[in-house]
C-alpha cells in the first residue's frame, strides 16, 4: 500500500499585484474570483469594510493587474454609533457578504454585494441598519438591482439581550439553488441568528432564526449549501439546523460545542451533511451515519472532505481537530482515524481546502496555510517566492482552489488580506499551450475560505 501521494511541485504562473489605486499602506483587502468580463481569464475582486464588517469598496481587476471598475469609497468612513471616534474603511475582519456568480442567468457574471449606504454619517457595525444588498454588472460595476428589505436591515448580533460577537462577525453570501431552476438563481446569508434566503430579484424567499448562538454553542458560522434529498433544490446545513429549499426546518437538535465548520458533500453514495463538531456526519433527516465523538475531536475548528487517498473506498474527512491550533487529523468513511499530524502554524490556524491538484480521479491534497498536505500528513508542496504574510488575525495566505488555466487540475489561488498581490501556483509542468481558461464552479463561488 502507497505510503504518500507522488505530487507535482508548485510554479509560480503569476504574480498580480492590486491596482495601486485600491491599496492604502501597502494593504488591498479580503479577495473574491471570477470571470467579470466574460472573456474566459480569471479577474478579482478586492474590497474593503467600515469599521471590518460592512462592504463600503469594491475595485476589480484583471489578471494582468488591470484595474476594471470601483464601487464605493475607499476612504469611506463614519461616526461610531457605539463609541467615540469614526469607523474607517479597512480590510474585513472575516472575509464577509461579497459573492462572484450569473445571478440572474444572463450569461454573464454578476458581483452580489451587501453595501452600506454610501451617505451614512454614524453607523453601528452590529447592526444592519444602514445596508443595501445589491448585484452589480460584473463587465462596469453598474448597479442592476439593489434592495434594502426590512428582514435584511433589522438583523443584529443581540440575542436574549446581549451581544453575540462570535456568532455574528462571519458573513457570507451563498449562492444556492432553492427553486429548482436550470442554474443557481438564489442566495442565503446568515447574519447573527438570521438566516435569509433570496431570489435573484432581491425577494425574500424564507426566514429563519437560529435559537444557538451563545459560544460555545453556536450553530454553524457559515452555513453550507447543497442538495441533501436530490430533488434538484438546495439545503442549508447550519449544524444544529437542517433547513429545506422552502425554509421548512429538517431538523433542530444541538450537536455539541464547536459546530464551526459545516459542509454538504457526498459520504459514501448519498450527499450528506457534515459538521466539525465532534466529527459527525447526518442523513438528509438528521440522523448520524458517523459520530466521532469529543474524545477524538474536543474542538472541530474545520472540516473538509475529499478524495485524500483514493485507494480507501469512500471519500476522506480533514478535521482541524484541537481548536485554533496545528492539529489536524484524516478520518476514513468507516470512522477510522488514519492519521494525526500538525500543518504549519499560522496567526490564526484556520484555513484549510481541499485541492484537486492532480486532475480528475488523482489523489485530493489538503492546503493549510502556506504548503499542501497529502492523506498520509505529509508536506508535499510549497509555494516558491511567495512572501512571508502579514501577521495578524486575517494576515495569512487564504486559498481559493481553482482551474484558472483550463488544463482540469485545480490551481491554489494566494492572497493576504493585507498585503497587495495574489499569487497563483500551477502544478509542474507549466504548459501554457493547454490552457484552456478559467472554470467557475461552486468551489469558487462558495469557497470556504475561514471557518
Amino acid at each position: 500500500m502507497p505510503t504518500e501521494t507522488h505530487t507535482a511541485e508548485a510554479v509560480l504562473y503569476k504574480k498580480v499585484a492590486l491596482p495601486a489605486e485600491f491599496v492604502r499602506n501597502g494593504t488591498g483587502g479580503d479577495l473574491r474570483i471570477g470571470d467579470l468580463t466574460g472573456d474566459g481569464q480569471v479577474d478579482f475582486l478586492v474590497y474593503n469594510a467600515l469599521g471590518g464588517i460592512k462592504p463600503c469598496f469594491l475595485g476589480a481587476f484583471s489578471l494582468a493587474g488591470e484595474p476594471l471598475w470601483a464601487v464605493g469609497d475607499r476612504d469611506c468612513t463614519a461616526l461610531d454609533a457605539d463609541g467615540p471616534g469614526r469607523l474607517a474603511a479597512i480590510s474585513p475582519d472575516r472575509p464577509g457578504p461579497v459573492a462572484i456568480g450569473d445571478i440572474d442567468h444572463d450569461g454573464q457574471q454578476e458581483v452580489l454585494c451587501l453595501l452600506v449606504d454610501p451617505h451614512v454619517q454614524r453607523t453601528s457595525k452590529w447592526n444592519l441598519a444602514d445596508m443595501f444588498i445589491a448585484i452589480l454588472d460584473g463587465r462596469t460595476g453598474a448597479v442592476k438591482r439593489c434592495a434594502a428589505p426590512e428582514e435584511l436591515t433589522r438583523c443584529n448580533a443581540y440575542a436574549d439581550g446581549a451581544m453575540h460577537i462570535p456568532n455574528y462577525v462571519h458573513q457570507r453570501l451563498l449562492i444556492a439553488n432553492f427553486c429548482g431552476r436550470d442554474q443557481p438563481r438564489d442566495f442565503v446569508v446568515k447574519l447573527g441568528s438570521d438566516v435569509l434566503a433570496f431570489n435573484d430579484q432581491l425577494e425574500v424567499l424564507w426566514h429563519y432564526r437560529s435559537k444557538w448562538h451563545r459560544y460555545p454553542a453556536h450553530a454553524a458560522y457559515i452555513p453550507a449549501i447543497g442538495d441533501l434529498d436530490g430533488d434538484g433544490r438546495d439545503e442549508v446545513n447550519g449544524g444544529h439546523f437542517g433547513l429545506d429549499h422552502d425554509g421548512r426546518v429538517l431538523w433542530e437538535t444541538f450537536l455539541g460545542d464547536h459546530a464551526d465548520s459545516a459542509l454538504v458533500d457526498r459520504w459514501g453514495t448519498e450527499p450528506a451533511a457534515i459538521i466539525s463538531g465532534g466529527g459527525q456526519v447526518l442523513d438528509r433527516r438528521g440522523q448520524h451515519l458517523l459520530h466521532l465523538g469529543v474524545d477524538v475531536v474536543p474542538h472541530g475548528q474545520e472540516v473538509r472532505c475529499g478524495n485524500l487517498r483514493p485507494e480507501l473506498p469512500g471519500r476522506e474527512l480533514a478535521i482541524r481537530y484541537n481548536g485554533h491550533h496545528a492539529d489536524a487529523m484524516i478520518v476514513a468513511q468507516d470512522g477510522v482515524v488514519l492519521n494525526r499530524f500538525r500543518v504549519d502554524e499560522s496567526p490564526n490556524n484556520t484555513g484549510m481546502e481541499i485541492v484537486r491538484w492532480n486532475g480528475p480521479g488523482q489523489a485530493d491534497l489538503l492546503y493549510s496555510p502556506a504548503a499542501l498536505f497529502d492523506g498520509w500528513g505529509h508536506k508535499v508542496a510549497t509555494f516558491p517566492e511567495l512572501p512571508p504574510p502579514t501577521g495578524g488575525k486575517m494576515g495569512w495566505y487564504h486559498c481559493f482552489p481553482a482551474d484558472v488555466c483550463g488544463d482540469e487540475r485545480e490551481e491554489v489561488v494566494l492572497y493576504d488580506p493585507y498585503g497587495d498581490a495574489v499569487y497563483i501556483y500551477t502544478p509542474a509542468p507549466l504548459e501554457e499551450g493547454r490552457f484552456g481558461g478559467y472554470r467557475h464552479t461552486p468551489r469558487q463561488y462558495n469557497a470556504r475560505l475561514l471557518n
